[in-house]
């Protein structure tokens, strides 16, 4: 009875340390391809994607010491973590198992990353810090904090609102787009870039810092309430692209 008692007590702290663990691949090139709906994703100077979880309070199940988790898509828990990593060519697919996860994933600079979920995730957030990476974009409503990134970037969302601040020199080409979401954005104020900024339903706002060349053209017709912006800053260079339907755009230097 001692003996199975120590078996059960020893298979605890395992789990429990399993689920603050890390999940490295050793890969510094190629796409990492991340289907969660709510991550950290930052950029480091490595030559492995690790993916970390936050330790959390929950129940322990002692019969399940030795097995994986699998959901009805078909993801298997191969990472200890709640997710699925499966290295399939030059990329790296990451789908979710578990729900309401706090994932943490550092990424090599030479990684190209594509993020995707077009799911319903009630406004999870995303966020992605430090990255000199090309960055893609599919999201449906997510909550998409991009903080110090430099591009190129695409990014698309139905309803969830995209925030990033620019480092520079901003790398394009840059296209930003949602239906029902506001776009802010801040870039250096030397930013030399091709711009094109167009919301249907709402205003635009940029900073007058930032010193847009407007180019002359027809003026919208009469009752239309879409404001459209096209010029270059700083003599042209770098396009960027904005536009949202129903959400508004604020345009301004970075701090």
């Amino acid at each position: 009875m001692k003996k199975y008692l120590l078996l059960v007590a020893c298979s605890l702290t395992a789990m429990i340390g399993a689920r603050g663990q890390e999940y490295r691949v050793k890969r510094s090139t190629g796409k990492l391809i991340v289907s969660l709906p709510a991550v950290v994703i930052e950029g480091y100077s490595g030559n492995e994607i690790v993916f970390s979880s936050k330790p959390k309070e929950t129940e322990i199940d002692p019969k399940a010491v030795g097995l994986q988790t699998i959901n009805t898509a078909g993801y298997l828990d191969n990472s200890g973590l709640g997710i699925s990593v499966v290295e399939k060519g030059n990329t790296v697919e990451v789908n979710e198992v578990i729900e309401n996860l706090d994932i943490k994933i550092l990424v090599p600079k030479g990684m190209i990353l594509s993020f995707v979920c077009n799911k319903v995730t009630a406004g999870a957030k995303v966020i992605f810090r430090n990255m000199d990476n090309e960055i893609e974009i599919d999201a449906y409503d997510n909550i998409l904090l991009l903080d110090h990134v430099t591009g190129p970037l695409t990014a698309r969302s139905l309803y969830g609102p995209i925030d990033v601040v620019f480092t520079g020199p901003v790398k394009g080409p840059v296209s930003i787009a949602t239906i029902y979401g506001a776009i802010d954005v801040a870039i250096p104020v030397a930013t030399k870039a091709n711009m094109q900024l167009k919301s249907i339903h709402s205003p635009i706002m940029t900073s007058p810092d930032l010193k847009i060349e407007m180019e002359k053209h027809e003026p919208e017709p009469v009752g239309s309430h879409a404001t459209s912006i096209a010029g270059k800053l700083n003599g042209g260079g770098t396009d960027l692209w904005l536009n949202s339907k129903f959400g508004k755009i604020y345009l301004r230097k970075t701090q």
